[in-house]
């Protein structure tokens, strides 16, 4: 297996090797009790290297396990109740639940279908990269992530069918009813096992292949329009849930921390009142059962401990993979670099200009495009993917660089960053490369 291959999906019975031991992945399809996140925590030092990942999708990963600790890690989540769920990845609204009665009951259809693929009924055999998401109308909603089957609930009646991409680019299948949702979705997850244990939903994203799904669902199928677009789902913050509680999110820097300090988060967790944690898309963590008082102290704690409590936090639009020497395949510490790349950048930074440093051309941590892409060891891709053709060649000390004297000119910084914080594209990649002080190859 080339150690350039993306694709791979580790999982707790089986972990990926990686360049610090090996790296286990958990998707959580709800929130977990405070004490179960300690020890969570405690198993992930005792058997690995102590660092905690959260992905942008809201897995949690867990790294440096060995051969001979990651079965004992296994192990220990098996008796805490995680990480045994049977069929394709599922992912759930963060909140899903926990706030006013959504129209239609979406934990119901989670619980359903789980249940369906417990019972083995039907056998799938899907590629282990499958997924299957189930979304809300809540706030905390799910339209930016990618899944292979998407449902939302999006009317008072019925939930919209889609597969292959975010809300926005997903191909709109139609719409079903509630009690017929567990059987459309087996239907189709059915269609694509069929094909073989590699096929992706996007592998029927063709004309004969999209009719022949619409006859296999033509009972259960209603046409109609896919939802509107929502504005961007922002997890940092507070969140108002039933019973007069709160739910306050904050996030990693850069995605990951050691053990250590998310015990001590636990701990103030605890302190203000919280009964539960769970890791949630966009690299953050909501801690539920607050209240509105008790959640500003916590979000006051966090920040003492280096968290991100504040939406508007410039280290959000960094992204890092876990660089070398963590990986294998890395030829740049991102990690390292990333802290001051965001303090370089400042205000270039903002939710339309993301810095990607990305270790290798697998680009696993944003494998969308970005304002900058840093990838190891030395080339730059200006709006572009860490697999795309560099524009030019910069080191990290020129990069650093380049990023400070542009914030001290603000003319130009002006011309290069536009309004709002947007790269602007009337400006050529060759020139934004020549303004950070790099070297054009393309």
């Amino acid at each position: 297996m080339s150690a350039l291959r993306r694709g791979i999906c580790p999982s707790i019975a089986d972990p990926m090797p990686s360049g610090d031991g090996l790296l286990a992945r958990l998707l959580l399809e709800a929130p977990i009790p405070l004490d179960v996140f300690v020890a969570l925590c405690d198993a992930a030092q005792e058997h690995g290297n102590g660092i905690v990942e959260i992905t942008q999708r809201g897995s949690f990963q867990f790294r440096g396990l060995r051969p001979a600790s990651a079965a004992s890690f296994a192990h220990t989540l098996a008796t805490l109740g995680l990480g045994a769920t049977v069929g394709p990845p599922m992912v759930t609204p963060p909140l899903l639940g926990l706030q006013a009665q959504e129209s239609i009951d979406l934990p119901a259809l989670a619980g359903a279908l789980r249940a369906e693929f417990s019972r083995g009924a039907p056998e799938l055999k899907l590629s282990p990269k499958v997924s299957l998401l189930i979304d809300g109308d809540g706030a905390l909603h799910l339209d930016d992530l990618m899944a292979d089957v998407r449902i939302r609930a999006a009317d008072v009646l019925r939930l919209h069918l889609s597969i292959a991409g975010t809300a926005a680019t997903a191909t709109s299948l139609g719409w079903v009813e509630p009690h017929q949702a567990v059987r459309a979705i087996l239907k189709l997850l059915g269609v694509i096992a069929a094909r073989g244990p590699e096929a992706r939903a996007r592998d029927f994203v063709n004309a004969p292949d999209l009719a022949a799904i619409r006859a296999c669902l033509a009972d259960v199928l209603v046409a109609g329009s896919r939802p509107p677009p929502r504005s961007r789902s922002e997890p940092i913050g507070m969140h108002r849930l039933n019973k007069d509680q709160v739910a306050c999110g904050v996030a990693l820097p850069f995605g990951h921390a050691d053990t250590s300090t998310l015990l001590l988060l636990a701990a103030s967790a605890a302190r203000c009142g919280a009964t539960a944690i769970r890791p949630v898309p966009g690299r953050a963590l909501l801690a539920l059962g607050l209240t509105a008082i008790t959640a500003d102290e916590f979000a006051a704690a966090a920040t003492a401990q280096g968290l991100i409590v504040q939406a508007t936090d410039v280290r959000r639009h960094v992204i890092a993979c876990a660089g070398a020497p963590a990986c294998g395949s890395a030829m740049l510490s991102t990690r390292q670099l990333a802290p001051a790349v965001a303090a370089a950048a400042g205000a270039l930074l903002g939710s339309s200009t993301t810095i990607h440093l990305s270790g290798c051309i697998k680009g696993c941590a944003h494998p969308n495009a970005a304002a900058l892409t840093l990838v190891g060891p030395d080339r730059l891709v200006v709006r572009g993917r860490a697999n795309d053709v560099p524009h030019g060649i910069i080191s990290p000390a020129a990069l650093l660089s380049g990023l400070r004297h542009l914030q001290a000119d603000p003319a130009r910084t002006s011309l290069i960053a536009g309004r709002g914080g947007c790269l602007t594209p009337q400006l050529s990649a060759a020139r934004v490369v020549e303004y950070l002080g790099g070297e054009i190859t393309a």
